[in-house]
């Protein structure tokens, strides 16, 4: 990461006590107290845990339109973490993952935001089979509801980059975690810090709306991600520096891997009747 990048000068982290919400929290604090921004502000609806001179504070949900509206006045960026991370009920993920993005994307656009960064997934396209390496160029294929809440919100994005100045940067952030559990993490694994490194790339780079994968350095990964790098995204981390004990086995036919095969939460079928029956 360069220090010479100009980053914006008021910030927006939505999803601030989640793990990649603390993440990036911890860096763009490091660039508060070095001068780079001026002012951090941090939502969730859990307790943040933060505090400190230029850091302000929101306990909140963004499914109330009116916090969404609140929140984002005065910001120049917005990096959008909240909402539900898994499957989940409809009754759940609709105000939390698609009611909260439509809010944040209207109220940036009335207070002259000029750019969102979206915490997009790479379930939004689980249901590619994992011998298709796709890139940033590749549809929606949702394989949960969650993945679909995510599809939502990079088109979303998308519209709102062609009808309006808003700029959208959308991450199909693969497997984020401290450390390497599973043989798929091999093919999807992203360090913190080369996630971080992304996040400051979607705060400083030329665009109008992009797609980027959040993706170490995995050259034979289910992802090209050609397009990151061309915005200037240059991972330093290998996920195999990052194994950590036995790795699980499991391995899927689809890039989502179990989320791929796991029914719908709360959907029974009817008696005689299968997924694979055709009627």
């Amino acid at each position: 990461m360069s220090d010479i990048a100009a980053l914006p000068r008021a910030i927006l982290v939505t999803g601030a006590a989640g793990q990649l919400g603390r993440e990036v929290t911890q860096y763009l604090a490091g660039a508060l107290q070095g001068g780079r921004i001026d002012r951090l502000r941090l939502l969730d609806i859990a307790p943040i845990g933060i505090a400190g001179p230029g850091i302000e504070t929101v306990q909140a949900s963004l499914a109330e339109r009116e916090v969404a509206f609140a929140s984002v006045e005065g910001m120049d960026a917005v990096i959008h973490f909240a909402g539900i991370p898994t499957e989940n009920e409809w009754d759940n993920l609709i105000p939390a993952n698609i009611a909260a993005s439509a809010h944040l994307w209207d109220a940036a656009v009335a207070h002259g935001v000029d750019r969102i960064l979206f915490a997009s997934s790479n379930h939004a396209v689980g249901m590619y089979p994992v011998d298709e390496r796709i890139d940033h160029t590749a549809p929606p294929l949702p394989d949960s509801r969650y993945g679909l809440t995510k599809a939502f919100g990079e088109e979303l994005g998308r519209l709102y980059a062609h009808k309006t100045p808003l700029r959208s940067y959308c991450m199909r952030i693969g497997s984020s975690f401290p450390a390497v559990t599973a043989v798929r993490h091999l093919k999807t694994y992203q360090s913190f810090a080369d996630m971080v490194r992304m996040v400051e790339v979607g705060l400083t780079a030329d665009y109008r709306f992009e797609i980027v994968y959040g993706l170490s350095d995995i050259p034979d990964g289910y992802w090209d991600n050609s397009n990151a790098f061309r915005l200037g995204y240059a991972p330093a981390d290998r996920p195999e520096d990052f194994v950590s004990g036995a790795l699980d086995l499991f391995e899927c036919r689809w890039q989502g891997g179990s989320t791929a095969t796991d029914p719908l939460p709360g959907i029974t079928w009817p008696p005689g009747r299968s997924r694979d029956s055709g009627r």
